[in-house]
């Protein structure tokens, strides 16, 4: 049973970035190869946005997928995340998976480019789209025998 949260980010992207390969909350050993490919990927973030002169107001979205505790592996775990990655924002947004093992629940987080390097259209993040990314989720959860949440209760967490 995975749960999904999804919010701008607009202040520093590089806080984001920084939070989300801490080694702290990913695995402790990174090998050399997972350290290049982060390198890589995090380096030169706003290219797309200066491409296309879009500078201001959200630089990206965060996003959360987390598990309940126990419910499956870290490989498993990053393997629904970057599947999840893949169906939401398919091959139009640049987007960092990033699965942490800091805490008792395995979760993923997402840090989505907020302008297309294929078209240089801003991704909005509208309430279709948060439902969306949820059902995908669902969705996935179910293919892989997880349960899903099927009527969500409470209020979104207010960040």
């Amino acid at each position: 049973m995975a749960i999904t949260k999804i919010w701008a980010v607009k202040d520093d992207l590089n806080r984001v970035l920084n939070y989300i390969k801490n080694p702290d909350k990913t695995k402790e050993e990174m090998s050399d190869g997972l350290k290049e490919v982060l390198s890589y990927t995090t380096q030169g973030y706003k290219t797309t946005e200066l491409s296309y002169n879009k500078m201001d107001g959200r630089l990206a979205f965060h996003a959360v997928q987390s598990f309940k505790p126990g419910e499956l592996t870290p490989d498993e775990c990053h393997k629904l995340g970057v599947h999840l990655a893949k169906q939401m924002w398919g091959n139009r947004f640049e987007v960092v998976v990033s699965t942490h093992l800091d805490k008792d629940h395995l979760h993923n987080h997402f840090v989505v480019n907020s302008v297309s390097w294929v078209d240089g259209m801003k991704y909005d993040n509208r309430k279709k789209d948060i439902d969306h990314f949820r059902e995908l989720n669902d969705a996935i959860c179910k293919q892989h025998g997880l349960n899903v949440i099927e009527k969500p209760e409470g209020k979104a967490m207010n960040y």
